[in-house]
Formats: C-alpha cells, structure tokens, sequence
C-alpha cells in the first residue's frame, strides 16, 4: 500500500495524469490505476522507469526504510565529529555511512556539509568531494523533512564550495540563480569584489542592495530581541536591544546632526528606552530618551526624507534605493502610540507632553 499510494502522491505532485503516467511507461491506463489501487504491483522495469520520471530513488518510491534507524545514527555520529573539528575521524565515519546508506537523504546531506566544512578549515581537496554529495542530495530532496533545507540552500552551500577552490564564476553563476528576496546580495558583492578582473559595476548592482538589507534585517532582528526580552519581563535587556539597534544606525549616518531616513527607527528606538527604563525603575534616564525621541522624531516629520543619502558606504550609483518600512507616516504618532501602550506607564506619558510642551 505504501508503493501505491506513493505513484499517486508523486505522480500527483509532478502534474502527471494517470494517462501521462502509462503513455511514458508504455502500459495501459488500466495497469497504472491497479498500480495506485494496490491492486498490482508494477515489474522492476516499471519502478525504474517511473523513479526515473519523478526523479526520486527507488527507496524512495517505494518507501524502503531498511535500517533507518541506523542511518539516523550514523548521521548524528558524523555531525558530532564534525562538531568536535576531527576531521579525519568524521571522514571515515561518512565514507562507511554512505556505502550503507547511499540514497539516504540525512548521510548524503550530513556528509556533504562535513566535506565543506573540512574543505574550508583543513584541506581543499574535500571541496570536491561535498560539491558531489550536494549535487545527489538534490536528487534525494523528496526525503528531506528539514523546513531550513531546500534546493536553493543546497546550491548556496555549492557555490561557497567553488568560491573556496577559486572558481569564482561557477560559483557566482550559481548564487545569481538562486539569489532569492536578494539573500545572497552580500556574498555577490563579496566574491565580485575579489574577482581579479574586478568588474567595478557588477559589484555595485549588489552592494548597496546587500547594506540595505543589513540595515532592513538589523531593524527586524533587533526589535524581535527587544519584544522577546519584554515579554520575559527583563527590560533592561530589552532596553540593551534597542540601545544596540540606536547606537548602530547612529554610526551609519554621515552627518549626524543632519535628517536621515534612519532617524526614523533611531526615534522609537529611544521612545521604547523611555518606557523600558521606567519599567526598571531608572527614572533618571527616562526624560533623556524622551528629549532625544522627541528631537529626532520633530526633525523628521519636518523634513521627511526616505532616500539613503546620509548613510555610510553606499556607492555613487545608490540614488535608487529608497528606504520603506510599516513604522508610519509620523514620527511622532508612531513614538506616541509607543509609549501609550501600557496604561501602567501613563506618567511617562505626562512627561512627553511636558518636553513637548518646553520645545513648542
């Protein structure tokens, strides 16, 4: 029954009708029906053919699980070597996991990872030997239960190992094609700008788009620490998110004392330190992050400018890239809501309106 149901389920999966399915296999639609009934059990002939046209192993199609425990085992022993950096140990434990367990997704991934890292921290020549193993890893995707897995993550991996042997363009070719959402601008840029015959252009379609996303990836990383450490009720390391956050997008501004689109998160960055500090029972620090998320959050509401020309690094062709977030249309709106969330909290309140009150 596991066969059957597995014809169906890949067929389905490949967009494959029953009729497809016996036309490439050369049988009669009533023959592929029994096989998807459990009602007949095709020839040998019949499951390579059909492993071969849904691209999976004959394990996997028909559901062969010999020893699975085993190849779970042996994949743990490899990655605690791994862990352990004793590499030569760790090879040998792959190399007897893979004669056992060829086909087996876990080994085949496990071991390519273990020939990568090896490769890069002991000796290049076992670069090779994991670009082989991800490449059948990729042919026995089906198996893989791992969310963070995926093809693209696979070839990502691939492309480093060529980059490392000095096959920058077969590794770059590779990380173009798989260069989804921009998640491998930075790495782009990075191997462009080492190539010999530097291409000054190439690097510059990828290295202002790798800093904004640093910048955009910092933001969300930073303010999930900060709720994560409020909701656990310490906010003082919430506070310490924030702060990190503030300070970093300072140090990113050219001219400090001039408007950015940063000082839109620098703003709430200290609203939210205005808050936390009271929740700390640090009364003395809440009026100056509430003076300085007030200034910054006038400043831009002013002037508002959502373009990326007061931040660090970026090239001379970076004029396109406009920053964009959910934060809000005002500054101050948004700092407000902030520090009205919590009704425990409503004489920090009082004390923006005071400050506000001092400015106008």
């Amino acid at each position: 029954m596991k066969l059957a149901d597995n014809i169906k389920r890949l067929r389905k999966e490949r967009g494959i009708t029953q009729e497809k399915l016996a036309e490439a296999l050369g049988v009669t639609v009533g023959a592929a029906y029994k096989w998807e009934n459990g009602k007949s059990v095709p020839e040998l002939n019949m499951l390579l053919g059909m492993a071969e046209l849904f691209q999976v192993s004959l394990d996997v199609l028909v559901g062969y699980e010999v020893s699975i425990g085993g190849a779970k085992e042996a994949e743990k022993r490899i990655y605690a070597l791994q862990c352990d950096k004793k590499y030569e140990h760790a090879v040998a434990e792959a190399e007897t996991a893979l004669l056992r367990y060829p086909n087996n997704f876990q080994v085949v991934y496990r071991a390519g990872e273990l020939y990568a890292m090896a490769g890069i921290e002991k000796n290049k020549k076992y670069l090779y030997r994991s670009i082989e193993l991800f490449e059948k890893s990729v042919s026995l995707l089906a198996q893989n239960t791992d969310q963070d897995i995926s093809e693209a993550s696979i070839r990502n991996t691939q492309a480093q190992c060529y980059i490392s042997l000095g096959k920058k363009d077969k590794g770059l070719e590779i990380l173009k094609k798989c260069n989804v959402c921009g998640v491998n601008d930075a790495v782009i840029a990075m191997a462009c700008s080492e190539k010999e015959d530097f291409d000054l252009a190439e690097v510059e379609a990828y290295i202002d788009k790798a800093l904004r996303g640093i910048i955009n990836n910092t933001v969300r990383t930073m303010t999930a620490y900060g709720n994560y450490y409020e909701k656990k009720e310490n906010p003082l390391a919430a506070m310490d998110a924030f702060l990190w956050l503030a300070h970093a997008y300072e140090e990113l501004k050219i001219q400090r004392d001039e408007v950015c689109y940063l000082d839109r998160v620098i703003a709430l960055c200290y609203a939210a330190c205005a808050t936390l500090s009271a929740k700390a029972g640090m009364w003395e620090d809440v009026r100056s992050y509430l003076r300085r998320a007030y200034e910054l959050a006038t400043a831009f509401d002013n002037t508002p400018t959502y373009n990326l020309d007061n931040v660090k690094f970026l090239s001379d062709h970076s004029e396109n890239i406009i920053g964009y977030d959910d934060l809000g249309e005002s500054v101050m709106k948004t700092a407000e809501d902030i520090l009205t969330q919590d009704n425990s909290l409503a004489v920090v309140y009082e004390m923006w309106q005071e400050i506000k009150g001092e400015k106008i």
